[in-house]
């Protein structure tokens, strides 16, 4: 039976591509999209890449899939557009319940740095301290972090809070032969006081809102 969803289940990888943004640019082999379809929903369940690092975690050790959304639309809780989570994990494990937002990567950045993003405007000033306040930061100290890492790890938040479950992870799942953007991911990992200072790690956790939060980065094999 498979595990993973859309608005209908997803049976077979390329059953995400309608669901992209830009089918056209996104669905190729080596492009982030193809390449986290491919490796999860192949596994049926999580990648082993991916169970290797959790299992180096004692709360996320043996960790199994209960469901997988694709592409997931997650409420920021202030106007303007959502956040679309690659893969939104519903896990079970030794310690109960959790969430895994999951970031497909292969060499393209996290978006704009918040200081280019943030063009004063009142919806996006309202934005940036809502999820400042989420993730415990100051608005003064995050110009040089990438907004995608924001919105991403506060959408693992959210969506624990909707579970109804205390922990959370947001986890990159990287293609990339160079480790691509993870100088700004250790960035912001230090930022929110949970240091990643390497690949295929899990940090320490930090609570935020009543959610055990964690940060990951897992480097699996690169496309050929």
């Amino acid at each position: 039976m498979s595990r993973f969803f859309y608005a209908h289940e997803i049976a077979k990888p390329v059953d995400v591509r309608q669901y992209l943004a830009r089918p056209d640019r996104h669905w190729r082999k080596g492009y982030s999209a193809y390449e986290l379809a491919h490796s999860w929903v192949d596994a049926d369940g999580i990648p082993a890449a991916v169970r290797s690092v959790l299992d180096s975690c004692p709360d996320y050790a043996d960790a199994a899939l209960v469901e997988g959304l694709f592409e997931r639309d997650v409420d920021l809780r202030t106007p303007g557009r959502r956040s679309q989570t690659d893969l939104l994990a519903f896990v079970k494990c030794v310690c109960g319940n959790a969430v895994i937002a999951v970031e497909g990567k292969v060499d393209e950045p996290f978006g704009d740095l918040v200081s280019t993003w943030n063009d004063g405007s009142a919806s996006k000033e309202r934005r940036l301290k809502a999820l400042c306040y989420s993730l415990g930061l100051r608005v003064a100290d995050v110009g040089g972090i990438r907004y995608q890492l924001l919105h991403r790890t506060a959408s693992a938040l959210y969506e624990a809070q909707r579970y109804r479950t205390t922990r959370a992870v947001m986890l990159v799942h990287s293609f990339s032969a160079t480790n691509a953007s993870f100088r700004d991911f250790r960035a912001f990992a230090e930022s929110m006081g949970v240091p990643v200072q390497a690949v295929n790690s899990v940090s320490d956790e930090r609570e935020r809102e009543g959610i055990r939060l964690r940060l990951a980065w897992v480097r699996d094999h690169v496309p050929a």
